[in-house]
């Protein structure tokens, strides 16, 4: 009976021994061990100042990759399926066949929009199918609409070379944007933040477009910055700016109208030579005085 417990246990002991136990053991994952073709993705995207506004041009930017490490994607498509209120400028379709695109390779994609000022939706959205030879996916862009800003700027001209003392002008086209009149409106050009020239234009009402141009020198040789400045004031008469552009310019030396030889000392010599011709005048006057007052005194 002893030996048949003790065979019965020895092979309890084996068969506890031949059943595996639960570790669970880390399996490195590759995408390319089961993925069977390459997968191309929408990696980023942007649109001009972050957000479309209505009645103004924009740029889409899509940028794509194959995300894949190996795999070699074949005859890639994309096609952009736009949204009510925009359109691709005139003569431009929104498809872009790229053909192959190498592992990890990216391709960016820019397509320029026309929107109409009807938009009235807060978001619009862009959808974007990329195809290649065996595979189909769509991905949704959702972009800001509406305008933050009470005006569209259509053109803006600033120079960015001139002359000591020559005349520079710059001028900007601009827009109305919203649903009620703006107040206060101006046209402001300062040069490193001191303010050289204003435009005044005062009410301007909703899409109505404004032309406007100024002219200013700057003396002094060198680099310079220019900032471009729309003032206006909301119905409440609160005061805002708004920055419509900022660039350097350079300005070469240029001749002095006033001091054409180029004298240096021109300004403190002028300053500091007695002025003879008025000296004179003011002498001759004393002594008709005094011999009119001397006939005056004599008479009496």
């Amino acid at each position: 009976m002893k030996i048949r417990i003790k065979a019965f246990t020895i092979l309890l002991l084996v068969l506890m021994l031949a059943i595996p136990n639960n570790t669970v053991h880390a399996v490195a994952f590759n995408p390319d061990a089961w993925v069977e073709s390459a997968h191309v993705i929408v990696e980023s995207y942007s649109v001009t100042n972050e957000r479309i506004n209505p009645g103004e041009t924009f740029v889409l930017t899509v940028i794509i990759k194959n995300a894949s490490t190996k795999i070699v994607a074949r005859d890639t498509l994309v096609e952009i399926t736009n949204p009510p209120g925009v359109a691709p400028e005139y003569g431009k379709v929104a498809e872009f066949f790229i053909g192959d695109l190498q592992p990890e390779e990216t391709q960016t994609l820019e397509l320029k929009y026309n929107s109409w000022p009807s938009i009235n939706s807060d978001t619009l959205d862009f959808y974007v199918t990329i195809a290649t030879s065996d595979r189909s996916h769509t991905t949704t862009l959702r972009i800001p609409a509406g305008t933050e800003e009470p005006f569209a700027i259509l053109s803006s001209e600033i120079p960015d070379t001139g002359k000591q003392y020559d005349s520079i002008s710059t001028s900007l086209t601009f827009k109305a944007l919203g649903e009620g009149n703006v107040t206060d409106v101006a046209y402001i050009v300062k040069v490193d933040g001191e303010e050289v020239a204003t435009s005044s234009i005062g009410i301007m009402k909703p899409g109505a477009t404004k032309n406007s141009a100024v002219a200013f020198t700057i003396p002094e040789a060198g680099q310079h910055t220019i900032e471009v400045l729309i003032r206006y004031a909301d119905p409440a008469g609160q005061v805002y700016y708004m920055e419509v552009s900022r660039q350097s310019i350079t300005i070469q030396k240029g001749e002095n109208p006033q001091n054409p030889t180029g004298d240096t000392d021109y300004v403190r010599r002028d300053a500091a030579e007695p002025n003879y011709v008025g000296m004179g005048a003011l002498a001759a006057v004393v002594v008709i005085l005094f011999f009119t007052l001397v006939i005056i005194l004599k008479k009496k």
